[in-house]
């Protein structure tokens, strides 16, 4: 008996091996703000782009009046490829816009925001130090003109 039980416990065993688990349903929390995979991807796909793209999409985004989270995060990469002070400042008015950022993608919209801001100074310090070099320009031109007024003429 002991071994007809042992042998009819291993065929059921295998036999519920075999059998398809019920589904079970599963909770998933909904979904607030803009996710940290969707933040990446728009990143990528925006890298991606070329220069008469992003143009085009950025023509596009300015066009409509009202922009969701998604639409002011994809305008902000978009004007982040740009190199003008202006579209930094916008790129950084839109990011800082947007209120709706999930838990995991807040770390990525903060970076993003430093980003900005550190690409916008650093332009902003570029513009001053040019300033200031056409100023020492002018400086050591005046002065070289003063030296040759101030020399006497050789007459022989």
């Amino acid at each position: 008996m002991t071994f007809k039980s042992v042998f009819l416990a291993g065929l059921l065993l295998t036999l519920g091996a075999c059998t398809i688990p019920l589904e079970r349903p599963t909770f998933t929390a909904p979904q607030t703000g803009l996710g940290a995979s969707a933040l990446l991807s728009e990143l990528t796909r925006v890298a991606a782009l070329s220069p008469e793209q992003r143009r085009r999409e950025l023509a596009g985004l300015e066009g409509e009046r009202r922009l969701d989270d998604a639409r002011r995060f994809q305008l902000a990469a978009l004007l982040e490829r740009e190199d003008s002070v202006e579209a930094l400042e916008r790129g950084l008015k839109s990011l800082s816009a947007i209120t709706d950022f999930d838990a995991r993608a807040q770390p990525l919209a903060e970076l993003m925001k430093k980003s900005l801001k550190a690409r916008l100074e650093l332009k902003q310090q570029t513009a001053r130090a040019q300033e200031l070099q056409e100023k020492l320009d002018q400086i050591k031109a005046l002065e070289k003109s003063l030296q040759q007024r101030n020399t006497p003429d050789k007459t022989p």
